[in-house]
């Protein structure tokens, strides 16, 4: 028989109670008592919103700009420059006093938000500024050349010839014929021709030069085929969406393969192994032309130049695309993409004599008085994790334009339309590289 607990001495009492508390544990463990209803799976996550061909962004990637922006720089350069209208952001991009909080998830709260801290003035008190993380170099950090023409040394530029050309030409639209006797025009080719001759023009100059591609063999492995799959799911994202047809599937994944998956593919290259302090996107524009099988000429020929920004809310909401103006942003890319483009603008319009082109959309916007330049955002623009200035001059379908792409790359000048001219693809590229010269000429130390 037990004696009561009182007759126990007090420690014999309490090693009793914790051998009794861990065997009562331990049989709870091994045999959990039955629920009295089953339990519910968790609910699938809502998958977020992306770009097509996007991935899930990482916002840590942010943790190295904080408090490396004050806010009024911060708010000046969103409003200013990367939103297409100054409220366009709402509650995914919120500006408070000491931060700005970022959605994760444009379209689940619950995901929670992003804070990054500004720069403050008891911040400015800390005597080394912090410096902003970023592969590409300033031009108010390179050495100053010491050889003479040579102002392009310890730069490194990368020229993206746009698009693909050769066989691809027209998958990705950008072939046109007029009749069965004259040369093909193929914006892709096109391209790759300036290209080499800006790359040789440049590099006498000192910079170290590379091109994202040499030939007209597109730079990402994937093929139409092979995103057929993900072209029906994008196809069909939305709830009650039909089937799509057989031809609307081949469309989009075409599109796909030459305007997100290549672009994409350039991206990581240069991005993750090239990390130049500048890139150059060649293009030439076009105006509609009717039927690709009977295509039209037009009267008008003009140029302008991109430099990354007005996003609207739809690409606001995009998680990915979110973090990727963000990116920028916080890398001021903003300002030397602003300065080059003034330059080569002045140079590109003394040369090519072209006016200017003007938007009558809200896809861009001006943002400043120089009548060339217009704020845009393009996949192509985005996700160059550096300066990018994007050039768009000659229409591909004026009657000029043709005649001269007709004429090739002859060499000296020859008589086009009443003036003595060197080839289109010469003048094209001459005339960039007289506006960076200038660029880095008057802003290098």
């Amino acid at each position: 028989m037990l004696k009561h607990p009182r007759s126990y001495p007090l420690a014999i009492l309490r090693s009793i109670l914790v051998t009794l508390a861990a065997l009562l544990s331990t049989s709870l463990s091994q045999n959990p008592p039955a629920s009295t209803s089953p339990q519910k799976p968790a609910p699938p996550l809502k998958v977020g919103v992306l770009a097509r061909l996007g991935k899930k962004p990482d916002w840590e990637k942010l943790d190295v700009y904080q408090k490396t922006i004050t806010r009024l720089e911060f708010q000046q350069l969103l409003q200013h420059n990367y939103l297409q209208d100054p409220q366009a952001a709402g509650k995914l991009i919120q500006i408070l006093p000491d931060r700005v909080r970022v959605s994760k998830q444009s379209n689940l709260a619950e995901a929670g938000y992003y804070d990054l801290f500004f720069r403050t003035s008891d911040d400015e008190k800390i005597p080394a500024a912090p410096k902003i993380h970023r592969y590409w170099k300033p031009v108010t950090e390179l050495r100053p050349s010491l050889q003479a023409n040579r102002d392009l040394s310890d730069l490194h530029i990368v020229i993206d010839p746009g698009h693909i050309g050769g066989s691809f030409a027209q998958i990705e639209e950008r072939w046109y014929q007029i009749g069965t006797k004259t040369i093909p025009v193929t914006e892709g080719d096109m391209t790759l021709k300036v290209a080499k001759i800006l790359q040789q023009n440049l590099s006498n100059l000192g910079a170290r030069v590379t091109l994202t591609r040499q030939n007209t063999t597109p730079v990402t492995p994937a093929r139409t085929a092979d995103l057929l799959p993900y072209a029906k799911k994008w196809l069909t994202r939305l709830p009650g969406t039909r089937k799509p047809s057989a031809f609307k599937l081949q469309h989009t994944a075409e599109r796909l393969f030459y305007l997100s998956s290549e672009i994409r593919q350039r991206a990581a290259l240069i991005n993750e192994t090239l990390k130049p302090d500048l890139l150059v996107c060649l293009h030439f524009n076009a105006e509609a032309w009717g039927n690709p099988r009977k295509p039209d000429f037009v009267e008008k020929n003009h140029n302008h130049i991109l430099i990354n920004g007005c996003y609207s809310l739809a690409e606001i909401k995009e998680d990915d695309s979110r973090l990727e103006m963000l990116l920028r942003l916080l890398q001021r890319t903003y300002y030397a993409e602003l300065a080059i483009a003034n330059e080569v603008s002045d140079s590109m319009r003394r040369i090519t004599k072209l006016p200017p082109y003007t938007y009558t959309g809200n896809n861009a916007k001006s943002v400043n008085p120089n009548p060339y330049i217009w704020s845009r955002n393009l996949l192509a623009n985005r996700i160059y994790l550096c300066p990018v200035i994007f050039l768009e001059p000659y229409v591909m379908n004026n009657r000029q334009v043709h005649a001269r792409v007709q004429a090739g790359s002859y060499p000296g000048t020859r008589k086009m339309d009443r003036t003595y001219r060197v080839n289109l693809y010469q003048e094209y590229a001459h005339s960039v590289t007289a506006g960076l010269l200038a660029y880095f000429k008057k802003h290098r130390k």
